[in-house]
């Protein structure tokens, strides 16, 4: 889960034939395409010519956009956050508040059960990118952050709605549902037949809100 933000628009320039593929095209059909070669081929066994080729464009075209394979990965990783979290809206017909948010957290995790690919590739970037020399570094600090500010700002407006109870930890809740939610992963990939996440996750938030939560508002 992480904070959905919307680009800045770009102009098109003078002379530009209409619905010609600027930068921003571009780049999102390079997401695009590499989001369906790691899931199909996996990561490390997707080379940088096969992901230019799937885009069309030279490889030296690629790298203009994505020097490293890695800053690709992350691309094709915050992008599906961004469409999970829009899909989750769109459901809702408005963004989440207070215990909406977990309650969709469980949702992502339901959703991120049926596609082992992209949690593969996660864990992949994830343990990769804790050094601070890593190029998905700096994604990787935004994900979390942005899940973490996402859990806490939730349980502050559930305090504000009178629907949770004053003097609740968010902060510390938000980071344990965090490192949970990274933690079932793992073991999911390793068993996955063993380990449902969805449930796990639903038993925490059912566990948060009979401590937590109030009926006012």
């Amino acid at each position: 889960m992480s904070v959905p933000h919307r680009p800045p628009a770009t102009r098109r320039g003078r002379g530009r034939p209409r619905g010609a593929a600027g930068t921003g095209g571009t780049r999102e059909r390079i997401v695009a395409a590499a989001a369906d070669l790691f899931a199909e081929r996996g990561f490390h066994a997707t080379p940088m010519t096969a992901l230019a080729a799937a885009a069309g464009l030279s490889q030296t075209g690629l790298l203009h956009h994505f020097p490293t394979k890695e800053d690709l990965l992350a691309a094709v990783l915050e992008q599906r956050d961004l469409r999970d979290l829009a899909s989750l809206s769109a459901r809702r017909g408005a963004p989440a508040r207070g215990w909406e948010v977990f309650d969709d957290m469980v949702e992502l995790v339901r959703l991120n059960a049926g596609r082992e690919a992209m949690v593969r590739l996660f864990t992949t970037l994830a343990g990769e990118a804790v050094d601070p020399a890593h190029p998905g570094h700096d994604w990787l600090r935004r994900h979390h952050a942005g899940a973490v500010d996402s859990l806490t700002s939730a349980l502050t407006d559930a305090v504000a709605d009178g629907t949770a109870a004053p003097g609740i930890p968010a902060g510390t809740i938000a980071r344990q549902l965090v490192a949970l939610m990274d933690g079932l992963q793992l073991q999911w990939l390793m068993a996955p037949d063993e380990v449902d996440m969805a449930a796990d996750v639903a038993t925490q938030v059912a566990a948060l809100k009979d401590r937590w939560a109030t009926t006012g508002g």
